[in-house]
């Protein structure tokens, strides 16, 4: 974008947007502004109001215009689908977004998003790390889908054994409707865009 680009969009919009202003400013459907906010990909105030519920700063909405320019779409295929639902709408996996044989690229994804994390994790660990609910990571567990040093009633998971089972088809095809799951299926897609245009 440029410098004239810029200072015309903070000459005719005020300080904060709807996400209606958002969608024309970005020229993108509502759902797919939407998308972008509540994942977190553009800021935002959540007002809670019916009728101008976000709030977004013409500012986040620039930086967003700047970013996309650079690594292309941030959302990932189908996520904002007119033919998606709530049951089964949102339920894409890892596997629809990797090319086979690059199944790696999943491991050094997580090691960089979660390099603050410990060296040995927990179950609750696990659970914020991947998305996936209690009961799928126990099963996983018990299963040896997932390795431990440590079995029940209190596992214990080195970090590396997590990374090893990120890129099995266990985690790969994956599939539920967790918010947090669907935001790493969204920073996946914007980090491999990022890599491959470096």
């Amino acid at each position: 974008m440029t410098e004239k680009e810029r200072t015309r969009l903070l000459d005719r919009y005020p300080d904060f947007l709807s996400l209606d202003e958002m969608s024309r400013i970005c020229k993108i459907a509502k759902k797919s502004a939407r998308y972008l906010v509540e994942h977190g990909i553009v800021p935002a105030i959540d007002t809670g109001k019916q009728t101008w519920r976000y709030k977004i700063a013409i500012e986040d909405v620039i930086a967003y215009l700047q970013r996309r320019k650079q690594v292309g779409s941030m959302i990932p295929p189908g996520a904002v689908s007119s033919r998606t639902n709530k049951r089964t709408g949102s339920r894409k996996s890892f596997a629809q977004m990797v090319a086979l044989g690059q199944e790696c690229e999943v491991a050094d994804y997580f090691s960089y998003i979660y390099a603050d994390f410990d060296e040995v994790l927990t179950v609750a660990d696990v659970m914020d790390m991947t998305g996936l609910n209690k009961s799928t990571i126990l099963k996983q567990l018990q299963k040896g889908h997932i390795k431990s040093v440590s079995v029940r009633p209190k596992y214990l998971i080195p970090k590396q054994y997590l990374l090893e089972y990120v890129v099995t088809p266990h985690f790969l095809e994956a599939r539920t409707t967790s918010e947090h799951f669907l935001k790493l299926l969204g920073g996946f897609e914007i980090w491999k865009s990022a890599k491959s245009s470096r």
